[in-house]
């Protein structure tokens, strides 16, 4: 009896150990996720997977930095300074056709954010009333790259606009002075202009809704890093959709736990910037198959419209820059309009 006793004890402690080792040994795999941009509504589900515990309930240990923009951004993960990405799919398809060993393995946005800015008297109501005006954009601007590609699906000449070279920081002034009829800008950039112009004033038009919808922002990686960590990056995105999943029920309560580790962010522009790019996921391919998920014939399509209209010569299938293969199926939580 003793000796069962014994035995029944030892099988307890070792199950005990075994246990603590492993609760201990889930939080070694450290990685480093680097934002496409300094800290925006969108940013707030990663935080949100962090302060509900969710990296750490898969193993991993998350360091969250801003970005500089999704070209920069590729830069890094393709040599290696982070593991995770968040960047701009039509500049990926460009880092890879240049070289770059990168793919995503999350989308976020699955509709196109590529938008277009102008008053609201200004008249223009279709693309087709854009002939004759003048647009303000940076000379690289991926919305002015694939711009020949709306007027096309619109029935008009491309080169019957004028384009004026802006920086990137100076498209609102370039409106508000009028020195330009449009500028090119992401449609969660709404809450900056209805601040800029008053939202009586302004209006915008998004490129999906007149036949040009791709792929843009999502979560990438390497090759090598996908083929030597697969466990790590289906933890990881695993987390991180959970994180958007709670955001798009809760945007509020996101943006406010965000607040909790950037103390400096606007949190009520943040959460007007966040609320507009929870319509970017109101889609019948995620009610379908999930956040994230990726569409074979989209991602082809994209890569036509950036490659033609950028002038690459791209020899790559679809499957060369996304994989499905890591997603754990997280439901919409929000009703597709």
């Amino acid at each position: 009896m003793r000796r069962k006793i014994k035995k029944i004890g030892s099988a307890v402690f070792i199950g005990f150990l075994f246990l603590a080792w492993s609760s201990m040994g889930l939080a070694t795999d450290k990685v480093t996720l680097n934002l496409n941009w300094f800290y925006v509504g969108d940013h707030s589900p990663y935080f949100v997977a962090t302060e509900k515990g969710w990296y750490k309930e898969e193993g991993l240990e998350v360091n969250i930095i801003p970005g500089k923009g999704s070209a920069d951004v590729a830069k890094k993960i393709d040599v290696g300074s982070a593991e995770f990405g968040i960047v701009d799919t039509g500049v990926g398809i460009v880092a890879r056709a240049q070289g770059a060993k990168i793919k995503n393995v999350s989308m976020l946005f699955d509709k196109s954010p590529y938008c277009m800015w102008m008053w609201k008297d200004s008249g223009i109501n279709s693309p087709k009333d854009l002939v004759g005006k003048k647009i303000g954009a940076p000379p690289g601007d991926a919305q002015r790259t694939i711009f020949p590609a709306l007027a096309i699906a619109n029935g008009f000449d491309p080169g019957k606009v004028t384009f004026v070279n802006i920086a990137p920081e100076a498209k609102q002034s370039a409106l508000v002075s009028k020195q330009v009829d449009v500028v090119f800008d992401f449609y969660s950039g709404a809450p900056f202009y209805y601040k800029a112009f008053g939202p009586d004033k302004v209006k915008f038009m998004m490129f999906a809704d007149w036949g040009v919808d791709v792929y843009s922002n999502a979560i990438v990686v390497t090759d090598k890093y996908a083929k030597e960590n697969p466990g790590i990056i289906k933890r990881f995105v695993k987390a991180s959709l959970r994180g958007w999943e709670f955001t798009l029920k809760n945007p509020e309560e996101a943006i406010n736990i965000m607040a909790k580790y950037r103390t400096e962010i606007d949190k009520p522009l943040m959460l007007a910037n966040l609320k507009l790019i929870i319509d970017l996921f109101r889609t019948e391919r995620y009610q379908k198959n999930g956040i994230g998920w990726v569409d074979d014939k989209k991602m082809a399509d994209s890569i036509k419209i950036i490659s033609q209209f950028r002038d690459l010569k791209v020899d790559m299938k679809p499957s060369d820059m996304y994989t499905n293969e890591f997603l754990t199926k997280i439901p919409l939580p929000i009703e597709v309009k």
